[in-house]
């Protein structure tokens, strides 16, 4: 990640540009959860695991996410897709 490696040579973030885009990214990939508002019969069913019931969670698009998190201005987005369906993942396991 840009962030972290400018991080680790001592380079100070642009406080306005760099670290807000990051954050933003981070945020925006909560938008993965409006594939449950095309959930049928129901948007929220208590003991429906998550994966494989949503268009954006299907073990499929796993390598897509991984593609995408190969972009190095895309990353902080995919590895918060990542971070999201793994608790998604433990959520079903629980």
């Amino acid at each position: 990640m840009e962030l972290a490696a400018k991080l680790k040579q001592g380079i100070e973030p642009d406080e306005n540009g760099e670290l807000k885009r990051v954050c933003l990214l981070v945020y925006s990939s909560l938008l993965i959860d409006l594939d449950h508002l095309l959930a049928w019969p129901d948007v929220y069913v208590p003991g429906r695991c998550s994966i494989d019931a949503h268009l954006l969670h299907k073990w499929w698009m796993t390598p897509l996410y991984f593609a995408g998190s190969l972009w190095e201005r895309g990353q902080p987005f995919f590895i918060a897709v990542f971070v999201h369906l793994a608790m998604d993942l433990i959520d079903c396991w629980l």
